[in-house]
């Protein structure tokens, strides 16, 4: 294969050995781009044939790439390639979606129920061990409802009067 024309640019396209398709890639000179994606790339040596064909112009063989790409899905282009998620992955972030969406309910039913057991005198501390949340969640839930702390705030006034510094 020799170079063509500068204003010609290739689309080629490399398969394996079983005719399936490797890679999709736009050239004007395929010989020196084989050449480096012998040196480059770890899929090379499982190419077994080479398709060119030669478009007029880059854009139309920009475009035909694109194309070609997103409807034969080559194996190792990842440029213009649609994204879909491994083996298992989507089953995965299916299960995940499904708890983010129970947690949310859950948290629903945990603020009412917190805000019931502080007005009752639980503690945020108490609340805090049983769920796994934070003090800081369960302080502005009783802020929130308008509970009364049961004992004042000690850190700021410890500080306020000569603790450390």
């Amino acid at each position: 294969m020799t170079a063509a024309p500068a204003e010609r640019t290739a689309l080629y396209r490399l398969f394996d050995s079983t005719d399936r398709l490797l890679y999709v890639g736009i050239t004007d000179n395929p010989r020196k781009r084989f050449g480096e994606h012998a040196a480059t790339k770890e899929w090379w040596p499982s190419v077994a044939e080479r398709q060119v064909e030669w478009h007029a112009t880059r854009l139309d063989a920009e475009a035909s790439e694109r194309e070609a790409i997103q409807r034969e899905r080559p194996k190792w282009n990842i440029r213009h390639a649609p994204w879909t998620p491994p083996t298992g992955a989507e089953e995965l972030y299916a299960e995940y979606s499904a708890a983010l969406k129970q947690e949310r309910m859950l948290l629903d039913e945990i603020r009412e129920q917190a805000a019931r057991d502080l007005k009752a005198g639980a503690t945020v501390s108490q609340l805090a061990k049983l769920t796994g949340l934070t003090s800081e969640y369960f302080r502005r839930i009783a802020r929130a409802e308008g509970v009364e702390r049961l004992r004042p705030p000690t850190v700021g006034r410890l500080q306020k009067e000569g603790g450390p510094e």
